[in-house]
């Protein structure tokens, strides 16, 4: 598994939550998905740090603080820009895998999340 900064775990859990509260609230299946989804792709140890500890923490503080979807989308999409080359294929394969997973956690996919979906796909997969 590649390991990358800080930085990119807590963009990663930026876009998680906008999933997650895409219809503004976040039940318990979506973040016992999330979880299942950390610990199958995205767990490894940045310098001294267990980047599950900085997405749940990352997850916490967002949820502590109210942020929206669109405003934790929009964190994501620049890091995204900004660091495209940390998006390989497999990487954005395993991200619309997560976020697909996390949409479909809480009773199937709704209109709010299909739409965070389809801009999330579109992020990954446009040519640079």
């Amino acid at each position: 598994m590649q390991v990358f900064k800080k930085e990119f775990y807590t963009a990663l859990a930026h876009l998680f939550y906008a999933i997650a509260m895409a219809d503004k609230k976040m039940v318990v299946d979506e973040k016992r998905r999330i979880v299942a989804f950390v610990e199958k792709y995205w767990t490894v140890t940045v310098d001294t740090e267990n980047s599950a500890e900085i997405i749940y923490e990352t997850l916490r503080t967002l949820i502590k603080e109210n942020w929206g979807a669109d405003q934790a989308f929009e964190v994501f999409k620049a890091y995204r820009q900004d660091h495209s080359e940390e998006f390989s294929q497999d990487v954005c394969k395993q991200l619309m895998e997560t976020v697909d997973g996390i949409a479909l956690s809480a009773s199937g996919r709704n209109k709010s999340e299909l739409v965070l979906l389809t801009k999330t796909h579109r992020l990954l997969f446009k040519s640079p």
